[in-house]
């Protein structure tokens, strides 16, 4: 197999558009059209799907993607540093994760590396959605939840720990919350994207319970939960790192101290191995350093 036409799938699949490909390869079209036909023609295999509109990878053309996008990226950052026509500590990284923790951790840590590193670009997508690597072009992504299983490189980072909390002003107001089961007669702020919506699964060290919560707010973001329980607006369901500060300033108070929501696992995940390319290994360690012991010290 002719390694220069894996290089050029490669390239299309990453711009996911045989146009900007071509630009960014100062290629015609056409050649990158007949290029990735003959690879078809020379593997036998449908690798990708092309109508006016988009470009599809089959699932033989996926697994063939994943398989060659870090060799080929290696290779391409070797011929680089010896050529010295470019840097690799140069370029763009592309990083997808949660709203909640992106905004917290996430940003940090990119900041630290775009002031260390300025031949370093980053482009930061916050969702909680799950998003394709591949068709959508990240470099990383920082899921929590289960992650499927895939070829993708995934690193755990650790567990996020969901607490109970709510303001002094609020606990005045209310009845005396001693046990999960009182939380049926409070006001709930709850996260409105899960199950988390109705029910709040609340464990110690010797049983699990579930309990039945009226949810007074329902958000689809931690943030606005957490800062409407410091106003006092009622009890929230949220990340111990994100309720830690208020929690030092006395501005919020953990409800039930002894209790706590099932962790949720939380991982690096790359499409190729970090280890390729000296940007992403920068990039990936640093972010695994810091998001390790945030969720440790939460």
């Amino acid at each position: 197999m002719d390694l220069e036409l894996t290089r050029l799938f490669v390239k299309v699949v990453q711009q996911s558009s045989f146009t900007r490909a071509a630009t960014v390869l100062k290629l015609p079209k056409s050649t990158l059209s007949k290029a990735i036909r003959r690879l078809e023609d020379e593997t036998g295999t449908k690798l990708l799907i092309r109508t006016t509109r988009s470009l599809t990878l089959t699932a033989a053309g996926r697994a063939f993607f994943e398989s060659c996008v870090g060799p080929v990226q290696t290779l391409e950052d070797a011929r680089k540093s010896l050529s010295g026509a470019d840097s690799v500590m140069q370029g763009l990284v592309r990083i997808t994760a949660p709203e909640d923790l992106g905004g917290y951790a996430v940003a940090p840590v990119v900041a630290e590396l775009s002031r260390k590193n300025q031949g370093l670009n980053f482009d930061l997508h916050y969702t909680d959605t799950v998003v394709d690597l591949v068709r959508d072009g990240f470099d990383l992504a920082v899921r929590i939840g289960r992650v499927a299983p895939s070829n993708f490189k995934t690193h755990k980072l650790g567990e996020v720990r969901l607490i109970p909390v709510a303001a002094k002003s609020y606990l005045q107001r209310f009845p005396k919350i001693q046990k999960p089961k009182d939380l049926t007669a409070h006001c709930a702020l709850s996260f409105s994207e899960s199950r988390l919506r109705n029910q709040w699964s609340l464990r110690n060290e010797r049983e699990t319970i579930t309990v039945r919560v009226n949810p007074r707010v329902a958000s689809n973001q931690m943030t606005s939960l957490l800062k409407m329980a410091v106003a006092g607006g009622g009890v929230a369901l949220v990340p111990s790192y994100l309720a830690a500060e208020d929690l030092r300033a006395g501005r919020l108070q953990r409800v039930l101290p002894d209790w706590s929501a099932p962790g949720l696992p939380v991982a690096l995940i790359s499409p190729l191995a970090t280890s390729s390319s000296a940007r992403l290994k920068i990039t990936a360690d640093l972010l695994t350093e810091r998001l390790r012991a945030l969720l440790k010290d939460g």
